[in-house]
């Protein structure tokens, strides 16, 4: 499914567009501009100086670390090799089609 723009109206939803969804399915729903008030930060807003740069460190030293649930990690890093083994089999398969590799 593809997300699509749509209008609160009338406190119902009326997509901008037909959509061809099954019935009940679940939507996520969140609105892109909340009364023109800006949401995070534009490219002139990021400092940085000293202060800037240490208030950033700060914030970062702050995340806690991931609590797995029971079994997420292995699978986790059982999806990390398949992804993995599936990139170098590709970059393998590409390098085989170009012949000696010197070539694009």
């Amino acid at each position: 499914m593809n997300s699509i723009k749509a209008v609160w109206k009338n406190g119902q939803i009326v997509p901008a567009e037909p959509v061809d969804w099954p019935e009940g399915c679940e939507l996520l729903v969140e609105p892109l501009d909340l009364n023109g008030e800006k949401i995070g930060l534009t490219e002139e807003d990021w400092k940085d100086d000293a202060a800037s740069v240490a208030a950033w460190i700060e914030a970062v030293n702050k995340i806690e670390p991931m609590i797995w649930a029971e079994g997420e990690q292995e699978e986790y890093e059982r999806y990390r090799k398949e992804f993995r083994d599936f990139n170098i089999e590709a970059v393998r398969k590409q390098m085989e089609e170009t012949g000696n590799g010197d070539e694009p």
